[in-house]
């Protein structure tokens, strides 16, 4: 099961970058799923469903010159539970001009083949604590 998570979770991150990415999340996210932002983050909003994941990448992408890059860095860990990343957005600031790289460890939880809750982590041990793995 956790593999199956696992490329869950990447196909998530696939739609999020697709030219479509709300006909390529809904059917990935279950009715109740949302995103806990850590607060340091470009935002710290809680968004819920597909619409909220929409927000959320616009919100984020808003920092960034066009071009810039969602990518899942490494798997941290998995279970039948959740899947626990480190991911980024890389490109180049929107006003700045200047490189750009938010870098945060992601818990997203799953219950039968859906995604249900995403939440940031500054570190890693601060998202190992939140599902119960030693950090």
């Amino acid at each position: 099961m956790s593999d199956q998570n696992v490329h869950l979770f990447r196909r998530m991150v696939d739609a999020v970058t697709a030219r479509d990415p709300e006909t390529q999340l809904a059917p990935l996210l279950a009715p109740d799923y949302h995103i806990d932002n850590i607060v340091t983050a470009v935002t710290d909003k809680t968004y819920n469903g597909v619409p909220g994941c929409l927000e959320w990448l616009q919100d984020m992408s808003e920092a960034f010159a066009p071009g810039a890059r969602y990518e899942m860095e490494a798997l941290v860990a998995d279970t039948e539970e959740f899947v626990v990343t480190r991911m980024a957005f890389v490109g180049v600031g929107a006003r700045s001009g200047a490189p750009l790289q938010l870098r945060w460890i992601a818990v997203t939880w799953c219950d039968r083949g859906k995604l249900t809750h995403s939440a940031g982590y500054a570190n890693r041990r601060e998202a190992l604590e939140a599902v119960g793995l030693p950090g």
